[in-house]
């Protein structure tokens, strides 16, 4: 057994020495699971075998993707791996104790679910606890690094439609859609922010939002005849707690990596739009600032759940606005999929191996168990 073997071995015990109860939840029904698998396959379909033609030709999409030089392709696959880079130290930066490797693994394999899945949210989230649980990590450790993470990419992503407002004010670019866009994130973001400040302010105040929200769903849980939800108020007074202590010291990081991952994963669409030969100016032109107005737009719309990644709702959406902004169609296409395969194709395919290789390494500590478990019995029976 190697010495890894045997430090995840102690991580192990340590969790399952926490007596923390499983994760509550439950898994989506079969029922629903099929119907979310038909409604994907059905959005999929019409996106790419009716929208997308419709712009463009994929001859003409692939034409222009094999342009790319490759210093080009190269400078794009170093900012995807970067993005990705962020989306798993925003994890780290969430849990104290969690190594790099760790959320890389973690991160990985989740997303791996998440994004090729219907309703893969859930499944992904009950994987994350089974993975951080072999860390040595409760469900109060994984319950904070959701809770802590989501709230910093939730405010993120509400505040890109206010930024791409402002950019557009000053460009004079603004359209009506994306200013009630942008005024509906705002109140949004204003309102999570001050009921997340309160909360972290006074646990009083923690309890009262957590009973008051377990009171709604009770009453909601009557028309079922099912239980009320009685332990909200204490529940969140507890994640407020440890909220603050990691968000006390941490703020800035978290902060840093939240703008930082958004700020890249623009880099990756912008680069892959001027390469694809979208350009700035110019007829079909399509300006940095219009791009992020476009990009914050279908960032915002597609954290709705629809499909896994918001596969085909995220591809017509980008390349329907673009090309309404002048943008030229089979290049525009062409810089979307591109976009799209760094950075939603490529993180399923690392998390392939990320996921094979937590599998194989949790077989292996739980060989190393029962062989040092049967070797104690033998010894017992020796001496017996």
């Amino acid at each position: 057994m190697t010495a890894e073997d045997g430090e995840r071995g102690e991580d192990r015990k340590r969790a399952q020495d926490s007596n923390e109860p499983a994760p509550p939840g439950k898994k989506p029904s079969l029922l629903k699971h099929i119907l979310m698998i038909a409604l994907t396959l059905a959005i999929v379909m019409v996106v790419f075998f009716y929208v997308l033609p419709r712009f463009a030709s994929y001859k003409s999409v692939f034409q222009a993707m094999g342009e790319l030089s490759i210093w080009q392709l190269a400078l794009l696959f170093a900012v995807a791996i970067f993005n990705l880079a962020c989306a798993w130290t925003m994890n780290q930066a969430s849990l104290p104790g969690m190594r790099n490797w760790q959320a890389a693994q973690l991160t990985l394999s989740q997303n791996l679910i998440a994004s090729t899945l219907p309703l893969g949210g859930a499944w992904s989230v009950g994987l994350g606890y089974t993975i951080i649980h072999s860390y040595g990590f409760g469900v109060a450790d994984y319950s904070l690094m959701l809770g802590v993470s989501g709230i910093w990419n939730t405010f993120a992503k509400l505040a890109l439609p206010v930024v791409a407002l402002l950019l557009l004010l000053v460009t004079g670019n603004t359209t009506a859609g994306m200013a009630t866009l942008a005024l509906i994130a705002l109140v949004f973001l204003i309102v999570a922010m001050a009921v997340f400040v309160v909360i972290l302010w006074k646990r009083s105040f923690a309890r009262r939002v957590g009973d008051l929200a377990g009171n709604t769903v009770s009453r909601f849980l009557r028309l079922f005849h099912r239980g009320p939800v009685t332990t909200w108020g204490e529940g969140l007074a507890w994640f407020r707690d440890r909220t603050v202590s990691v968000t006390k010291s941490r703020w800035p990081v978290l902060t840093l990596v939240a703008v930082t991952y958004q700020v890249s994963t623009f880099l990756v669409y912008l680069l892959a739009l001027r390469f694809s030969g979208v350009p700035a100016h110019g007829d079909h032109g399509v300006s940095w600032v219009v791009a992020f107005g476009v990009f914050a737009f279908v960032r915002l719309i597609s954290a709705i759940p629809i499909t896994p990644g918001a596969v085909g709702i995220a591809e017509a959406s980008y390349i329907s606005l673009l090309v309404a902004a002048g943008g030229s169609e089979p290049e525009v296409v062409a810089g979307v999929l591109l976009f799209r395969g760094l950075t939603w194709l490529m993180p399923i395919a690392l998390g392939l191996p990320a996921y094979a290789a937590w599998w194989l390494s949790e077989r292996k500590v739980k060989k190393s168990g029962r062989l040092e478990g049967a070797v104690i019995d033998s010894l017992a029976e020796e001496e017996a």
